[in-house]
């Protein structure tokens, strides 16, 4: 798939700042996957995400900084929810905890910030009942000038990630890019521009990349990602 950008090339010399209102997910692989989300905020503070089966993730701030994020879902009468905590160190993201009331253990990731202007990062599970903590992964990000994740390093695994020039919708909501690759708005990575391309590489052989077939506003902000038969439409 060939990437194109249906674009004005001049950025305007006021560029405005727009919040999502609504998100379409179309899966044509996967229809009993597709969703609406609608959003709603507090000035440029995001106050939740309405899912259309009636879930949904509530946010709390401390200052300008989103230091928890709680999700809730109503299966057949039974509640269940998901609560995100995030830790900051002089507005840096250092690491997050993750608890669910239907999981066997708990997760947190941590982020430390090396000379060289990497992020190293680990993630531990957590057996809630005893405390016992199991690494389960780790990796090491390089971001670009923009604080875009460009490069994420798993053991022998390299995944490089390529973006556009133009506006992530969440980029306008206050506290968003500093939450990194926490997975908080249904995002792999939490970034100002769009990701374009993403190659794939495992003890030095390619093994797959994916582009993405951008489109956006006139305001220069993504309106529509297509990759594969995955399909993402914003409304503004």
């Amino acid at each position: 798939m060939v990437l194109t950008s249906c674009t004005n090339e001049e950025s305007s010399s006021e560029e405005k700042s727009l919040l999502p209102q609504t998100e379409i997910y179309t899966n044509g692989s996967e229809p009993g996957e597709n969703s609406t989300i609608k959003y709603s905020y507090d000035g440029n503070k995001i106050d939740s995400l309405n899912y259309e089966d009636g879930s949904k993730t509530v946010f709390t701030y401390t200052g300008d900084l989103i230091t928890k994020a709680i999700y809730t879902e109503n299966d057949e009468g039974e509640e269940y929810s998901t609560t995100t905590t995030f830790t900051y160190e002089n507005n840096k993201l250092i690491s997050f905890l993750e608890t669910s009331s239907e999981s066997e253990s708990y997760r947190r990731k941590t982020y430390k910030y090396n000379p060289n202007g990497t992020i190293s990062t680990i993630t531990v599970l957590i057996n809630p009942k005893t405390n016992e903590e199991i690494i389960d992964s780790s990796s090491i990000l390089t971001l670009d000038a923009n604080g875009n994740i460009i490069k994420a390093e798993f053991n022998d695994s390299v995944n490089t990630v390529e973006y556009d020039s133009k506006n992530n919708p969440f980029k306008s909501i206050t506290g968003y890019i500093f939450l990194l690759d926490s997975g908080i708005f249904d995002q792999e990575v939490n970034t100002v521009n769009n990701i374009s391309k993403i190659t794939e590489n495992k003890g030095g052989v390619n093994t797959g990349t994916s582009t993405y077939e951008n489109t956006y506003n006139s305001d220069n902000y993504l309106i529509k990602s297509v990759q594969g038969d995955e399909i993402y439409e914003y409304t503004y």
